[in-house]
């Protein structure tokens, strides 16, 4: 059925969510923080690692450079500073610009020097950096040299940390076995979609006959455990339908069966997980049924068509219901295929990860799911969060992300703005304006990027299936869509 257009903002979070894939995560480096010699401030000292038996394992991505910072160049550099900040102090008694320069230094002294230090040091691992053609996976940490002179005169010597990224050999799809796979839409499915819609729409008419899958029952229950009525397993007028999964399995096979007035008695074991107070426990529950209802199904026409906003006529929403299966089915049979791809290509991705992307990487994580569930109405002001609990699956973005990377550059594979252009119209095409909605996506530079990063993702499946061994799979309608048979 036709979507409003105002809705296009979920449209394009979906978007945003595939670009995420394809793109590389690897932070920028940053400055390095300042520091100061002995005889102007506090002398800088590297962090004392605590003794330990344990050895930390080797990090076969990390790296160290030396760099060395000239008194020369820092004097000049804090000098050039604090010429600066003489031309803009502002200080009673003097015009802008005069203040002499001995009150300018005990003013500003220490700031000027900690950024020209901060400055030079940061030059300094810039180019040990380039000089060394590495390529950074994070920010490097900056720590005074364990030989730093103190003497005040000499050159200051820091130590860089840092990881990089590592090599990735090109993979080899020759031998790797693929699937696409495909689902037909029939007017057996379209009709089945239909009857779900009507069933949605259905009204209920009192039968005296016993229970039946579909039907509404109202009921009377009371559960105890070791003989005690506990709290939440008691309810009188309550009502649910048969087979829909609002209740327990075992509950739902209960009451199927029985007839108005009828009672009976069975046992219920919890699921684990189910609740904290009931996890894994028997109950024992007695059931009247105080009314059985049978679903009336409203009939398939124009005026049914019209609850829809379908003026057209019942066939319009027949072909509306028709376009709409067909682009859902397209839409998860790519996430399939795009799934199995990416599964195989973390199969074949075999290298060490930088841990400091996978640390942001979970950091990120965690904080997703905390939004999650704060839009959920969750206080997660009181919920402990530690990012160590999302490692795994950290670990399994970053690779992928590395990977996905490294195919797209070494293959040139890009997006052209005609494809772009058509997947913006599939998109907008759910919507009742769907030109409006295309201009809209294409006219905004970040939500066209964030539309060639998915089509970007697609070329790429598309170039590993073509490598790969591949083969068509069918699969069974209702169990694409998730409903049960």
């Amino acid at each position: 059925m036709a979507k409003k257009a105002e809705k296009v903002k979920d449209e394009e979070k979906k978007a945003a969510k595939k670009a995420e894939k394809a793109e590389k995560a690897a932070p920028k480096a940053e400055e390095p923080a300042a520091a100061a010699p002995a005889e102007k401030t506090e002398a800088a000292e590297a962090p004392k690692a605590e003794q330990s038996s344990v050895t930390a394992p080797v990090n076969p991505l990390e790296r160290t450079v030396e760099v060395t910072v000239s008194q020369q160049a820092l004097s000049a550099e804090t000098e050039k500073r604090l010429k600066d900040y003489a031309k803009r102090a502002r200080i009673d008694g003097f015009r802008r610009g005069h203040v002499p320069m001995n009150i300018v230094r005990g003013m500003y002294g220490q700031e000027a020097y900690g950024d020209a230090l901060n400055q030079l040091v940061g030059q300094a691992v810039d180019k040990a950096v380039a000089d060394g053609s590495y390529r950074l996976a994070g920010a490097p940490v900056v720590e005074p040299s364990k030989d730093m002179p103190t003497d005040g005169k000499s050159d200051l010597k820091f130590t860089a940390r840092f990881e990089v990224l590592p090599e990735i050999e090109a993979p080899d799809f020759s031998a790797v076995s693929l699937k696409r796979y495909t689902c037909e839409v029939t007017d057996k499915e379209v009709t089945s979609t239909l009857d779900v819609m009507r069933k949605q729409r259905a009204t209920y008419k009192e039968v005296d006959r016993a229970s039946q899958k579909d039907d509404e029952v109202t009921v009377d229950f009371e559960g105890k455990i070791d003989g005690k009525v506990f709290e939440g397993g008691s309810a009188k007028d309550f009502s649910f339908l048969l087979g829909s999964g609002q209740m327990l399995p075992e509950f739902d096979q209960a009451v199927t069966g029985m007839s108005k007035g009828e009672t009976k008695t069975f046992k219920l074991t919890f699921p684990e997980g189910y609740a904290k107070e009931l996890s894994g426990k028997e109950a024992e529950f007695t059931v009247t049924v105080k009314k059985v209802s049978e679903p009336v199904l409203p009939a398939l026409d124009d005026k049914f068509a019209s609850e829809f906003g379908i003026k057209e006529g019942v066939d319009k929403l027949k072909k509306e219901v028709e376009e709409n299966l067909k682009r859902e089915v397209k839409s998860r049979l790519n996430a399939r295929t795009k799934e199995g791809v990416f599964s195989a290509l973390l199969d074949l991705a075999k290298f060490d990860l930088p841990q400091v992307m996978v640390e942001d990487e979970a950091k990120r994580i965690t904080s997703e799911y905390r939004q999650n569930l704060a839009s959920r109405g969750l206080d997660v002001s009181k919920i402990p969060f530690d990012p160590k609990n999302f490692t795994s699956q950290a670990q399994r973005r970053v690779r992928l992300g590395l990977i996905v990377s490294k195919l797209i550059a070494d293959n040139k594979i890009q997006s052209t703005p005609e494809q772009v252009k058509a997947f913006a119209a599939e998109m907008a095409s759910a919507y009742e304006k769907p030109e409006e909605v295309t201009d809209w996506y294409l006219k905004d530079e970040n939500r066209y990027a964030e539309l060639s990063a998915a089509v970007i993702e697609n070329n790429l499946v598309d170039f590993v299936l073509g490598k790969s061994k591949t083969a068509d799979e069918a699969i069974d309608f209702n169990t694409l869509m998730g409903r049960a048979a």
